[in-house]
């Protein structure tokens, strides 16, 4: 009994409550004596203002308490945002039961989580993955521009089809739930979703920073714990997945997702800009007399501050001009368009003439496709104002559809103009005769 009474004691006076426990003691004491007349008036008040300072030094020691327990938790709000992946991503990838990735590529992710994808896969693992469409030339010419570091389309979209590629091998060798979507879009950021419908699911997302001198940053892991930002993320991820195409698409969805040519019904300003800033211009066409007559100044100036110039037209005495003038839509006679070229030829003799540039006119016997006006195409001349300018000539329809090809372009900006030198080389030279 001793012994019980002696452990309740020091228990007590370990109670962090202790100080209360005086208090209140004390007050009921001295209540009882004053009921009963055995404490006087003058105790009474000393003991209630003895109570009242005991009680204040009791305040000012819980509100000591309290700050210690709210600094301990206390948390930087930046801390969330990190510069590396968590450390428990891979495990905890490793033993998902459902797992989402959205990127670019996948390629670092892919070759790391190789085996891990493939015991995924044979355990029932549904996995779905979301990368940047390989065959979207302008979607990758982006994305590339955006990672810098010298990324070039090509290869990025080598390294997404690789990934594809290796993921339907897996899909395939392991009969796995496996489903593959590509974007249309380049994400801000890419996404490790793991078993977001659960209690225990977890987010991992990575900022896609713009020309990142490395790695990408900052990452952020939410969990389920975290409420509405986990959910916000989760949902985005969804809403992304929602919009991507099933790989490989359909038929129908294929001519659905074609790209669409960038047509337009003029060049505005924007051709000439070019032509003022050029250094090197070779321009096809079928006589090219409203170009030429309509800049004549603009074409003096290029020839005297010395930008050579190449004319590739329709030799107007060949039967090339009378098919030129049966594919116009307006009915224009062979005659008439013969005229008009002759008519540019001398204008083009009388612009040698006046300014003794480097101007070379050649004809052809070919009944020309498409003209064009190319703008510092040499790889040694090429600068920001460097493109292609197409135009179509259609049969017998009004309006001749328009299209720029620029340098970053590469595939067709080099097509474009190697089918233009081709011609230039096949072509017979015209003598500008200089007056005397």
């Amino acid at each position: 009994m001793r012994r019980s009474l002696m452990k309740s004691f020091a228990k007590a006076l370990r109670d962090e409550n202790l100080d209360l426990y005086i208090l209140v003691f004390t007050a009921l004491v001295f209540t009882v004596l004053g009921a009963v007349n055995i404490s006087s008036t003058a105790t009474l008040s000393s003991v209630t203002l003895g109570a009242l300072a005991f009680l204040a030094l009791s305040q000012i020691r819980s509100r000591r308490h309290v700050a210690e327990i709210a600094k301990s938790r206390e948390v930087d709000p930046l801390a969330i945002l990190r510069s590396e992946f968590p450390a428990d991503l891979v495990q905890r990838r490793a033993s998902a039961t459902q797992y989402l990735f959205i990127g670019v590529s996948m390629a670092r992710t892919v070759q790391t989580m190789r085996n891990d994808l493939r015991r995924l896969l044979l355990t029932g693992t549904k996995v779905r993955v979301l990368l940047l469409d390989p065959t979207d030339e302008t979607l990758l010419r982006h994305a590339a521009a955006q990672a810098g570091r010298d990324t070039d389309p090509k290869r990025l979209a080598a390294r997404i089809s690789g990934s594809i590629e290796e993921i339907a091998f897996l899909r395939d060798e392991t009969h796995g739930d496996v489903e593959i979507r590509v974007l249309r879009h380049v994400p801000t950021m890419s996404v490790n979703a793991i078993d977001t419908q659960s209690p225990s699911g977890t987010i991992c997302v990575q900022h896609y920073e713009y020309r990142a001198p490395a790695e990408a940053l900052p990452m952020v892991q939410l969990e389920s714990k975290d409420g509405f930002w986990y959910q916000h993320f989760v949902l985005e991820a969804e809403r992304m997945w929602e919009g991507g195409s099933p790989w490989p698409p359909p038929p129908g969805l294929q001519l659905t997702h074609a790209q669409r040519p960038q047509f337009k019904e003029t060049f505005d300003g924007e051709l000439i800009t070019a032509m003022e800033s050029a250094d090197e211009l070779l321009i096809t066409g079928v006589t090219r007399n409203t170009l030429v007559h309509a800049n004549y100044g603009k074409f003096e100036k290029l020839l005297t501050k010395g930008c050579r110039i190449r004319f590739l037209l329709v030799d107007p005495e060949s039967e090339a001009a009378a098919t030129a003038a049966d594919r116009y839509y307006a009915g224009r006679s062979p005659e008439n368009l013969r005229e008009r070229g002759r008519h540019t030829l001398r204008l083009l003799r009388e612009l040698r003439r006046s300014t003794g540039g480097d101007l070379t006119v050649r004809l052809t016997a070919h009944p020309l496709a498409m003209g064009m006006v190319a703008v510092d195409t040499p790889v040694s001349a090429r600068g920001e104002m460097s493109a292609l300018f197409m135009e179509y000539f259609t049969y017998q329809a009004s309006g001749e559809p328009k299209f720029v090809v620029p340098p970053s372009d590469e595939r067709w900006f080099v097509h474009f103009a190697e089918e233009a030198e081709a011609l230039w080389r096949a072509a017979s030279d015209h003598e500008l005769e200089v007056a005397g």
